[in-house]
Formats: C-alpha cells, structure tokens, sequence
C-alpha cells in the first residue's frame, strides 16, 4: 500500500505540466451538473492544491488535469477517480500533523481503507452540527469540519462490532452520550491506533493517579488494563471484576490479618467486603506501604 501511494504521488506530480492541460470547473459542469450542484457548497469547492509546480483549484486539485477529457470524454485515463481508495490527493492537502501524513502505513491504510471509507464524497454538501446537544441523546449529524459519513461511534463500530456490546455495558466510557470519542484515545491515521502507552492515555484524563507515589501499586505501573477494561465493564469503575475479586487474582489473602476462627472453621472476612475499604489509596500512597489511606 505505501509503495502504491509513493506510486500515486509521483503519477500525480507528473501529470503537471503546461497550463493547457487543466480545462477549469466550468468544463467539468457542463458534463457534471448535478455532481457540480453539491460540490459548490461544500469546503472543497474553494480548495487550492499543488500539482507539481502547478497551483490548481477545484476540480482539478484532486482530480488531475482534465483537457484531454473534455476534447474526448472517451478518454479518462490521466484522471484520477478514486474508485480504486485513492489517498494520494487528499493527503496532498491535509498534511497538517505528522500523524495524518502517516496515514498510508497505519493499520487503517494497510488494510486498504481510503479516506472515503469514512469520510462523505467531496460532492456532497456535508451536513453539519453546530452545536452539541446536552441531552444524552447523540447528533446523528457529523461534526462541522469533519464530514463524517455518520456519528464517529458508529462509523468505528460498523468495523468494530466486538465492542458494540462493551461501550453499552452499566460501567462504560461515555461515548454513547457524547462526552468522549474513540478518537479521544485512538489516532484512526496514525501507524500506531494508541500511539502512546495505555497508562498515558489513561492519565491524560486521570490525572490524580499518575504520582509519583512514594509506595506505588505495581499493576499502576505496569498498566490501568491490568485492573480496568477500558471500553466497559458489569464491575463499577470499569473493573475487569468486581471487588474482592480483582485484588484476589494478584493477592492471596494472608489469614494472619484477615481471617479469623469461628466454630473451628477458618474463614476470611476479606472475601465478605471490598479490599478498597481498608487499602483506600489503591494507586498509590505517600505514607503507607499497605496503600493504605
């Protein structure tokens, strides 16, 4: 796929030549009145591109030269389509993070996905929210500027279905009433979906866990997915299970300090109630080993 597009560039940049290939939009709308009709309304219709040396607006920013198609209509083969996923064109433009210029070498761009698979057609006016509802209620609408086909949640879960079910769990994220996204966590042009660690991510937003602790609880350290599933869970705050559970997959219950005898019969009150009712300071403590509070 990267060789493709390194391929498309320089076919793009090579078809630039003299000032008598390109025909201007008004060549295009006399064959492509209603395709034209919603071009003019959306941002692209204003758009100025680089093609090689050559400065080119509208339809032929991303299209290529059309001249040799408007003397016969017959021949199309200098343009460019975008049936085949082209990228090329769009990234000519939208190189305004490293991120997205790296689009071509991301799991999205290996698997063949063009920025069409989730963005609307350049010749559709694109319906826009101005403002996001308070209610829980999702816009169905795509944010201004990003031209989404449909609500971002959607859009991933149509590919991502195995975690439809999760985002809907009691304990979740709030992506289902609009107050983060999947893109709050993960970067769909980037090489790298989660391009920082899951504890950065995390802390991004927990900003109160992140220490430094003088006495820290290993699995903070290591990652909050040792004890959190991050997408939903049926344990409050998105415990992979509920308390005492979580703490007893890593911690065997010394019967020193938490059981006791009663009629013969050794039992752990422990197991009775939530391990966070004594070690309160669970991600970490300046002053008790035990991470107590």
């Amino acid at each position: 796929m990267l060789a493709l597009w390194i391929a498309l560039l320089f076919l793009f940049s090579g078809l630039a030549g003299a000032g008598d290939q390109y025909a201007g939009d008004e060549s295009c709308r006399a064959c492509h009145e209603e395709l034209f009709a919603h071009y003019q309304r959306n941002v692209h219709a204003t758009a100025v591109g680089r093609v090689g040396s050559t400065t080119v607006r509208g339809c032929e920013s991303c299209h290529g030269p059309a001249a040799r198609h408007v003397a016969d209509p017959s021949q199309a083969g200098d343009l460019i389509s975008f049936k085949n996923g082209e990228v090329a064109p769009c990234l000519a433009c939208h190189q305004e993070s490293l991120r997205l210029r790296r689009f071509a070498t991301s799991s999205h761009g290996q698997g063949d996905l063009a920025c069409t698979s989730c963005h609307l057609s350049p010749h559709q006016a694109a319906p826009v929210s101005l403002v996001t509802s308070r209610s829980f209620r999702r816009s169905t609408m795509p944010t201004l500027g990003r031209h989404l086909k449909s609500a971002e949640e959607d859009l991933c879960l149509s590919c991502h279905p195995q975690l439809a079910g999760s985002v809907r769990l009691p304990y979740h994220h709030p992506v289902e009433e609009g107050a983060t996204r999947c893109s709050s966590c993960h970067n769909p042009h980037d090489p790298e979906l989660a391009s920082h660690s899951v504890r950065e991510l995390c802390l991004r937003c927990h900003e109160d866990k992140a220490g430094p602790w003088a006495f820290e609880h290993a699995p903070v350290v290591e990652g909050c997915t040792s004890c959190h599933e991050p997408h939903g869970s049926v344990a409050p705050r998105l415990l992979r299970t509920g308390e005492p559970f979580v703490c007893l997959s890593c911690h065997v219950v010394p019967e020193d300090r938490h059981g006791e005898e009663v009629g013969g019969t050794r039992f752990a009150p422990a197991f009775y109630q939530k391990c966070t009712a004594c070690h309160g300071a669970i991600h970490g403590s300046h002053g008790d080993p035990h991470l107590k509070k």
